[in-house]
């Protein structure tokens, strides 16, 4: 399979955003915006010796959110940014729908392998926690997975039975680079050239529709080109599943992730797997109290050659938070954790605000 090129769906998303201000003026047109922005404050104690990692650390952030529709083509923004003046177009979507349940996307969007970020995406607040699951950290952070891609992606809902319904997400896209700095997620603007093709899919299935249980599986394949490494590319299969369980004032979050990895070497190749299972708790105490926990953990960490390329990646951790909603639309947050990464355990302590606009 050739690569996909991320200039062609640049040149496509232009001529959609041109259709929709084309439209006739009689045309049904909607839009919608969010705003999330956070600040996150963190302390690191008893970190091993070497680590590049600082003791305490303030970090803001904020993300905009834009839709559009008219007719049946559709447009969506959404724009982070970081400290120091880091900013990125997360993701830039256009898309056709072709029928009122299904609607091809080309564009840059994150990656659909996992469960956290499709559901968070960047609004923290939208999250109970202060952090996210090692194995779904963003690529920036650190992260063993692509966080974006950029390419095409097909999603659409089936009716199942008298009140199921299934939810899936089909993508081919082109990858990112694993650098020095870890993973590198494709550029929309100006796409790395050795970037390669890859393909997604993930199914998510609700027993009944509005119920409080959500099933979902998904399955990848990444190519991932490294750039001024021993290691030459990676081939990546990406499989696993998920669950949520909503009972009035508690929700239960799971998911499993398993990695194949075949690294190819100046002269040799070489194989590894892990697996990532996490699960968190949430508990509505009050309106505007709750409590959380999650624990996670890897196994095959030790013998796989691609972590190895990942010190900072977070193998197993307990989590215990507390999340207050002080004003509407408004949350004060405060999380303990232990991470343990490749060169040993150490504790954090995090707070945060958020908030979410309109």
């Amino acid at each position: 399979m050739k690569p996909l090129s991320p200039t062609l769906f640049i040149h496509l998303i232009a001529l959609l955003i041109l259709a929709l201000h084309t439209v006739p003026a009689n045309a049904e047109s909607r839009s919608d915006y969010l705003f999330f922005a956070n600040l996150t404050g963190t302390h690191n104690a008893s970190v091993p010796a070497g680590v590049d990692l600082d003791h305490k650390d303030w970090e803001p952030a904020a993300t905009f959110l834009y839709t559009q529709e008219a007719e049946r083509l559709r447009l969506f923004t959404e724009l982070h940014a970081a400290k120091e003046g880091e900013g990125e177009i997360a993701r830039l979507q256009a898309g056709w729908r072709f029928t009122p349940q299904t609607t091809l996307w080309a564009g840059r969007f994150h990656n659909p392998q996992g469960y956290w970020n499709t559901q968070y995406h960047h609004g923290t607040y939208l999250q109970t926690s202060i952090s996210r699951p090692g194995i779904e950290r963003f690529d920036d952070e650190g992260g063993v997975l692509p966080s974006h891609f950029i390419g095409l992606q097909l999603d659409g809902t089936e009716d199942i039975g008298a009140d199921g319904g299934l939810r899936y997400e089909f993508a081919l896209v082109a990858s990112g680079v694993l650098s020095e700095e870890g993973l590198e997620s494709p550029a929309f603007f100006m796409p790395q050239r050795s970037s390669k093709s890859t393909a997604s899919l993930r199914a998510t299935y609700t027993p009944t529709e509005g119920g409080p249980l959500t099933l979902g599986a998904f399955l990848g394949r990444n190519q991932l080109p490294a750039d001024d490494l021993a290691v030459r590319e990676v081939t990546q299969v990406v499989y696993g599943t998920y669950a949520t369980l909503d009972l009035n004032a508690v929700r239960l979050i799971g998911a499993i992730t398993a990695l194949n990895n075949e690294l190819e070497l100046t002269g040799r190749d070489t194989t590894g797997s892990f697996a990532n299972a996490y699960a968190q708790a949430e508990y509505l105490a009050t309106p505007v109290w709750s409590v959380y926990g999650r624990i996670e953990g890897t196994s095959g960490d030790d013998n796989d050659p691609y972590l190895a390329l990942f010190p900072r990646y977070v193998r197993n951790q307990g989590v215990a938070g507390l999340r207050w909603d002080l004003y509407d639309k408004q949350a004060l947050k405060l999380e303990y954790s232990n991470p343990q990464i490749a060169a040993g355990r150490y504790e954090a302590v995090a707070v945060e605000w958020s908030m979410i606009f309109p």
